[in-house]
């Protein structure tokens, strides 16, 4: 097994894959999701664009199915966090929904912007605007990082290295800061997610094109991460049909394939089980 302590992380690659409720993602980033539910299952999102605009909608799912909806200038989404169409872009506290660009068709993006809207009104509350091409992965559970992912080579869409955004100065956090003797690049397809108990913990599991799968596990208010190489020699399916899921206690990170569990790794120590 291999552990790599990681002091910034995040844990998205892109890929470029067509999911149903996913829009099509030739660069390098998963795409957008349909919509996102709240991690209360009580309100979900979603958005619709025109050629200029994007109406975000949040509807009540109890009885009364309220709804409300703010409209924005330029075309947003709802941004998915996995190749397979997980949505994301809610803070683990539910206040503070973050919205994408759609990914570019024409290469590389010189600029990638991010909303910040607030929940409760769905009033803007930022806008972020970083020099070159990210993609969104995850936020804080004390609110202070936004963690992207930047690309950095047309020919590599694949590769990426891992920033963070203070959300409190508001700025990009300097370099791709990784473990010693580790690449600052690092390869991969996102194809399963679980998070922790009020969003201390998101873990990634990934799909290198060659080689076995491995989880990244992002301590998010930390700002540091380990890197799991898992034993297990699956096929291109059984890896894009795996689930990640947690025990009821939060100790144990369960990997499953086609209704199998195929992996179990200690969430204290990192170890595979």
């Amino acid at each position: 097994m291999r552990v790599v302590r990681l002091a910034i992380v995040a844990v998205v690659a892109g890929a470029a894959l067509t999911v149903a409720g996913v829009a099509q993602s030739v660069g390098p980033w998963p795409g957008l999701a349909a919509a996102v539910t709240s991690a209360t299952g009580d309100v979900r999102y979603t958005v619709t664009r025109s050629d200029t605009s994007t109406v975000l909608r949040a509807r009540t799912l109890g009885a009364d199915g309220a709804v409300a909806s703010s409209t924005f200038d330029g075309l947003w989404g709802i941004p998915a966090v996995t190749s397979t169409g997980l949505p994301g872009g809610l803070s683990p506290d539910g206040r503070l929904l973050v919205l994408a660009e759609p990914s570019s068709y024409n290469g590389l993006r010189s600029e990638s912007r991010f909303l910040l809207v607030s929940t409760r009104t769905l009033q803007l509350r930022d806008t972020i605007v970083l020099p070159g091409e990210f993609g969104f992965d995850a936020l804080s559970a004390n609110g202070r990082t936004l963690y992207v992912i930047q690309h950095r080579s047309q020919r590599d869409l694949v590769a990426y290295v891992v920033r963070g955004y203070d959300l409190v100065q508001k700025r990009l956090l300097k370099g791709a800061i990784v473990a010693k003797g580790e690449s600052s690049t690092m390869r991969g397809y996102p194809v399963a997610r679980a998070t922790g108990q009020a969003g201390a913990w998101v873990y990634t599991l990934y799909h290198r094109q060659t080689g076995k799968p491995f989880i990244h596990a992002l301590n998010t208010d930390g700002r540091w991460a380990v890197c799991i190489d898992l034993p297990w020699a699956a096929g291109d399916q059984q890896v894009w049909s795996a689930r990640l899921g947690l025990s009821p206690d939060g100790h144990r990170l369960l990997v499953r394939s086609n209704g199998q569990v195929v992996a179990r790794v200690d969430t204290k120590t990192f170890r595979v089980l």
